[in-house]
């Protein structure tokens, strides 16, 4: 009934404007601007620069040629606004006469910061950066394509905003990549950040893989080539626009759309093929002969004529090839351009790339069409229809028996056999799980994803404009693990006789904003800006699971064949409501002041909670307009001081707060009956986390604004948060209710850098660099009844107060004594490191020579973190197949001490200062190994085509080029795993590398023609 009721909503709307377009009589009565935008140094046209109709939202973009038109501009004095990434924003105006074209060419001037560029994400009011309090990044992301190996979203955010982190569950084609910005601030919630698409909020976050480790990942729908800009929304500029849901931050995509007025029609084909190379040798597993295997009888290759306790090596993965040269096929074609009054953008594009392990797949189909209409300069509708249909094909790994490097690590060299009955046995793998039955093995999710949007702006005067934005994304996944039938003893127990487990899974969001602004001018130096809204977000899950064990062949291996079915199902259903307004107030078009308040509602709080009440107040000053800093504007070209304040949160989720019963049958009289158990008390009282977070800092430019600089320091805190408190087993229900507990504490600085180093007639050289550093840090776990004690949070990670979220902990090594083999260590868990780096930087050049050769190099850093390396624990203390356990030569003898202990019969491996005994399990600080790293993240050089040449072959073609790119080229780091930058794990507070595939090398060729 509530979607229903949205999208009646939207009916309405559209109808009511669609009353309001115009007449042909009306169109007679307006005019016609057109023109041409060109860098001022160079003279060369600039593409996709916005030009926008001053007082309205009635705006196109320039084409390839730098080429614009407006019509349907009202006749008399226009002012004209042109706006691109790394220029100085110009004005101008001309008079525009009914049924004539005014002609108006742009010359702009490079500039590596831009105040007057306008922040669509997060902004109300005036949407000039200079009057925003609170910064909101910005990442060209249709520049960046052009040069850099980009295949997914997470690929261009990677290393380019200061304070968003990622990293990369596994080296896995098609896995999730974790995003943090700032820090985490929630323990049972997604630190995820929230993700929008032209103003619609779409499903974001994981899916589980039906394996320990690696997990799908919604956001690898998205076809990067569809982006035209994204938008990252950190801190206090969520508050007002973004409310109860979005303490982790905001990602707004914004999309390539027409060039209404241009007439022109442009089209782009990307012809892309690459290669993936793992670069990992797997270690070998070693052991020691034994008397049976070394007769001349024995079966076994490795140790047949050696002597007893010799050690032999075998490696599993490298004798049949497991790692193999991954490839990718991407295409990508877009039309774009416009008429008298209308754009529109259509793409299509496909993806079809397999892993370096053989059982890896990822095919991706992506069309997007986007329609902007322009009625009149004062109403103006975008329309936008994403379709995609994903699937992908993981490979078992990672903590998982069932995995390739599971089975190559864990095998033993002991169980080589070169009998001619050898394949039926383990030959060096683990179990029976050998080459042929790991590549059987199926994880596979097949999504089918619709996303709609349509905002139309409508200005009915210069001071009152109203946006509405409807839209949806809705997906339909299904989601397979199968194992098949086999008489090899592959898999074990029934599993052997085949296993199917299916999954289908709906996903619905609807998104309705409506946002209103009434500006008003006080005199010559005053403005106000009021502004006003409605959100609402309807959120639906539903589930579907079946489960067949048993078939008679793999031939047909659906669940309905198999001789044991099980299933089940559930759903979940989420309504948020915001309600939202904001002032704004502008001083001479350089001094600003926004103070806001939203007030959300959510079905999922508790019954008896409070509507959530989010304030913000913010300030910026454009100081160097001042008078007074006129001395200083030789060094100072340009100097914005800004500071905000605001409140965010993260809602429960849905069902969080309510009683639950668990299904249970009973049987009293003989027959079975369907019962129910407790399952949860609930909480009528849970509320959101509440964050609130304060930031402050300065934009400047010097040298000409040839060097900009943006500085933040930021401070959040976030209390409520939401914990399971314990209650006595006694009351009999199955798991503890959550309830509002404790409190977190992240804060750091930001620091963002462009410089144009050199900008000549054949040269030009550009740099980018960024950092920030983060203290994360767990200030309460709940006071007085509310207290609770300190609980394991990720594999090696602990809620201590005063320290990181899942800081690593063991018991501390304190001495080792080399004459006794005595080690004592601590009496209780010790906090031993860092989960999250404390700093991270990047630094990116590009030198363009001659206008045609393009070279780019990215190098980025994360310090001052930890990495669990549980491959090497497993093997060296578990499983025992490292050299480094078995070789008493392979270590020193201090080092042998600290990971496995005293060594001497009857006597406990580690002892506690209290002379308790301990086991390596409880000491593990050798294999919490430092993971500071250095990588060359990416590589690239793109030739375009003298334009000379295009002339010759004829007008159709306007340009080519050629782009060579090297993804992940080179790493720096004392870890000694494969790659400190993986987890193996899906939880939020963990670190570990276990049985997981590193981040490979990626090589592109693209080609690139626009005609």
């Amino acid at each position: 009934m509530f979607h229903r009721a949205i999208i009646g909503r939207l009916a309405v709307i559209a109808a009511v404007l669609l009353v309001a377009l115009p007449s042909r009589a009306l169109l007679a009565q307006t005019g016609t601007i057109s023109g041409r935008v060109t860098d001022a140094a160079t003279a060369q046209p600039i593409a996709d620069a916005r030009v926008v109709v001053a007082g309205t939202s009635f705006e196109t973009q320039t084409s390839k040629d730098g080429e614009y038109r407006l019509t349907n501009v009202k006749p008399g004095r226009t002012g004209i606004s042109v706006f691109r990434l790394g220029y100085k924003a110009s004005r101008d105006s001309v008079t525009v006469v009914a049924g004539q074209t005014a002609s108006l060419n742009v010359k702009m001037t490079q500039s590596v910061i831009n105040l007057s560029e306008v922040v669509v994400t997060g902004t109300v009011g005036n949407q000039q950066r200079k009057a925003q309090a609170a910064v909101v990044a910005s990442v060209s992301a249709a520049d960046i394509i052009k040069d850099a190996p980009i295949t997914s979203v997470a690929n261009l955010l990677q290393s380019r905003v200061p304070g968003v982190a990622l990293s990369s569950q596994s080296g896995t084609k098609g896995t999730a990549t974790q995003i943090r910005i700032r820090g985490a601030s929630s323990i049972n919630l997604s630190n995820q950040p929230l993700l929008f698409i032209d103003g619609v909020r779409i499903n974001e976050g994981q899916i589980g893989s039906g394996q320990s480790g690696q997990q799908f990942d919604r956001m690898n729908d998205l076809n990067p080539e569809e982006i035209e800009s994204i938008e990252v929304v950190k801190g206090p500029a969520a508050a007002t626009l973004y409310g109860a849901d979005a303490s982790a931050g905001v990602i707004q995509i914004i999309t390539k759309k027409g060039r209404a007025g241009s007439n022109s029609f442009q089209q782009t084909l990307r012809l892309e093929t690459g290669s993936s190379d793992a670069r990992y040798t797997p270690p070998d597993n070693y052991g020691a002969c034994t008397a049976a295997l070394i007769l001349p009888t024995s079966t076994n290759p490795l140790c047949r004529g050696k002597t007893v306790g010799d050690l032999v090596n075998d490696n599993p993965l490298a004798r049949v090839g497991g790692f193999q040269k991954g490839s990718a096929r991407v295409f990508n074609y877009s039309a774009r351009g416009g008429g008298q009054n209308y754009g529109f953008n259509l793409s299509y594009g496909s993806d079809n790339s397999e892993g370096t392990l053989p059982n890896n797949k990822y095919n991706r189909y992506n069309v997007r069409t986007n329609v902007n209409y322009v009625a009149n300069s004062k109403l103006n509708f975008d329309v936008g229809l994403g379709l995609v249909q994903s699937k992908i094909d993981l490979p078992d790994n990672d903590n998982n028996i069932f995995g390739w490097l599971g089975g190559g690590l864990l095998g033993s060299p002991l169980t080589r056999n070169d009998s001619p009955t050898g394949q039926l046995t383990q030959d060096g793998w683990y179990s029976n799980r050998h080459y042929n039955a790991i590549n059987a093995i199926e994880r596979s999710l097949l999504t089918k994803r619709v996303t709609t949007s349509i905002t139309a702006n409508y200005a009915p005067t210069t001071w009152f404009t109203n946006r509405v934005t409807g839209g949806m994304d809705y997906a339909s996944d299904n989601q397979r693990s199968f194992f098949p039938k086999n008489d090899s003893l592959w898999y074990g127990g029934l599993t052997d006789g085949g296993s199917n487990a299916s999954t289908a899974r709906g996903a619905e969001r609807y998104t309705f904003d409506y946002l209103g602004n009434m500006r008003k001018q006080l005199g010559a130096d005053w403005e106000t800006n009021l502004s006003f809204g409605l959100q609402v977000i309807s959120t639906r899950n539903t589930l579907l699971t079946a489960n067949g064990i048993g078939f008679v062949t793999n031939a047909n291996n659906s669940v309905g064949s198999a001789a044991t079915t099980t299933g089940g199902g559930g759903f979940t259903e989420q309504r948020q409501f915001g309600y939202l307004s904001q002032l704004q107030i502008g001083n001479q078009n350089k001094r600003f002041v926004q103070v806001g308040v939203r007030v959300d509602k959510n079905s999922s709080f508790g019954t008896t909670a409070p509507a959530f009440v989010l304030p913000k107040i913010g300030g910026s000053w454009a100081i160097s307009e001042e008078s007074f800093f006129e001395p200083l504007s030789g060094i100072f070209n340009t100097m914005r001081l800004r500071a905000a304040y605001g409140t965010t949160g993260r809602s429960p989720n849905p069902g969080d707060a309510l009683t639950t019963l668990s299904a249970a049958s009973f049987n009293i009289s003989g027959s079975t009956s369907a019962g129910a158990i407790p399952g949860n008390p609930g909480n009528a009282d849970l509320k959101p986390e509440r964050g609130s977070e304060f930031e402050a800092g300065l934009d400047a430019g010097f040298f000409d604004n040839r060097v900009s600089a943006e500085l933040t320091y930021f401070k959040k805190q976030t209390k409520d948060l939401i914990i399971a408190r314990p209650i006595p087993p006694s009351l009999g229900f199955s798991s503890n209710p959550l309830a509002n507990i404790g409190a977190v504490e992240n804060s750091g600085l930001e620091l963002a850098l462009n410089i144009s180093a050199l900008n000549t007639q054949n040269v030009r050289w550009d740099i980018r660099a960024g950092a920030n550093t983060l203290h994360n840090e767990l200030t309460s776990l709940g006071d007085g009844a509310d207290k609770v004690l300190p609980f394991n949070l990720g594999g090696a990670g602990r809620t201590i107060v005063g320290q990181q979220l899942g800081v690593f902990v063991s018991k501390k090594i304190e001495s080792v004594d080399l004459a006794t083999g005595k080690v004592i260590v601590s009496d209780t868990l010790a906090p031993m490191g860092n989960l999250f780096p404390t700093l991270e930087w990047n630094l990116t050049n590009t030198v363009t020579l001659f206008k045609n050769l393009r070279v780019s190099a990215l190098l980025d850093a994360k310090r001052d973190f930890l990495v669990q390396n549980f491959t090497a624990f497993f093997r060296e203390t578990q499983l025992v197949r490292s050299n480094l356990r078995l070789d008493p030569t392979a270590l020193s003898p201090e080092e042998r001490l600290r990971r496995f202990g005293n060594p001497t019969s009857g006597q406990p491996a580690f002892v506690t200062n209290k002379g308790n005994n301990a086991t390596v399990n409880d000491v593990i600080d050798s294999y919490l190994e430092k993971g500071d790293f250095i990588r060359l993240r990416e590589v690239s050089a793109t030739y375009t085509l003298p334009s000379t040449l295009m002339k010759r072959i004829g007008n159709r073609v306007q340009s080519a080029s050629l782009t060579f790119a090297v993804q992940n080229v080179k790493l720096w780091s004392d870890y000694s795993g494969a790659d400190p930058e993986i987890n193996s794990q899906t939880n939020a507070f963990s670190r570990q590398d276990f049985l997981t595939t590193p981040n490979p090398r990626n090589t592109v060729l693209r080609f690139n023609l626009t005609f």
